[in-house]
């Protein structure tokens, strides 16, 4: 069982891509999917006062870009910028842009390591979905790298928000073989059913992902994941070292106190200081 992180870099080359919507309906079905999953993201964002009028958004990990593009119908949105490694993801957020003409958000395919923000004019930089999980596996110096660039783009008080699964109560209680299971997909998926397998490594700091998903038609695709485990308690501490301030941890998208045990996910919200520098 080998727990390279580099595998993440290709994890997503077939996802979303645009040849598995069979019809224009099928594809609407999904888009629509997508943009009904960020509904409550952006009541998240109004109770923290992040997004109670048109805001500027880095978003990283933007896969088909339904978030900014769920801002941008809410008419919450000066200007999104969307940055995905996969082309597939790109694309499919491209194609979408193009047909619903939404024209605040700018979608670049690249690592996030190799794209110029401007300094300090962002409201919000966002790293949704376990796309945080993802980084430190990747590269050991990512997730430090990934804050120097928030600190940078955002403007003096902007917010970073950090949202991922909380592994730690699963990884706790998981065989050392790990576990597997099935999961029924939705009529607006284009797959009609997953398979998982998942397993943590020696350290239990890490968790390796394996999927397969069975199309309507029979075939089958796969993909293999190494995210972190992450400790949100020492998150929230880099986090602050860095200079941001306050940084505060919830437990899910309805912002109760975050609780390593019990919480299904992390919502970090940090603010970047309020004078530059």
């Amino acid at each position: 069982m080998t727990f390279d992180g580099t595998a993440n870099f290709s994890a997503y080359d077939e996802v979303e891509a645009l040849s598995n919507y069979r019809t224009q309906r099928e594809l609407e079905g999904y888009r629509r999917e997508r943009i009904e999953k960020y509904a409550p993201y952006l009541t998240m964002l109004a109770s923290l006062g992040v997004a109670d009028g048109p805001v500027s958004v880095v978003d990283i990990g933007s896969g088909s870009s339904a978030f900014l593009y769920a801002l941008e119908r809410r008419r919450l949105l000066r200007e999104g910028v969307g940055i995905e490694l996969s082309d597939t993801r790109h694309a499919f957020a491209e194609r979408w842009r193009v047909d619903e003409g939404f024209e605040r958000v700018s979608n670049i395919c690249a690592n996030f390591t190799d794209v110029s923000l401007a300094s300090a004019v962002y409201d919000v930089f966002s790293v949704l979905d376990d796309t945080y999980l993802y980084l430190r596996p990747e590269s050991d110096d990512y997730p430090a790298r990934l804050f120097e660039t928030a600190r940078r783009s955002l403007r003096p008080g902007g917010f970073l928000v950090v949202d991922f699964r909380n592994d730690i109560p699963l990884v706790g209680a998981m065989p050392p073989e790990g576990r597997s299971f099935t999961v029924e997909l939705p009529e607006t998926n284009a797959f009609a059913s997953a398979f998982y397998r998942q397993a943590p490594s020696r350290d239990r700091r890490t968790l390796l992902n394996e999927s397969r998903y069975l199309a309507r038609d029979g075939t089958e695709t796969s993909k293999v994941e190494i995210t972190e485990v992450c400790d949100v308690e020492a998150l929230t501490a880099t986090l602050q070292d860095a200079g941001f301030h306050p940084v505060t941890a919830y437990g899910d998208l309805s912002l109760p106190a975050f609780d390593e045990r019990t919480s299904p996910r992390a919502v970090v919200v940090a603010r970047s200081p309020l004078e530059s520098g």
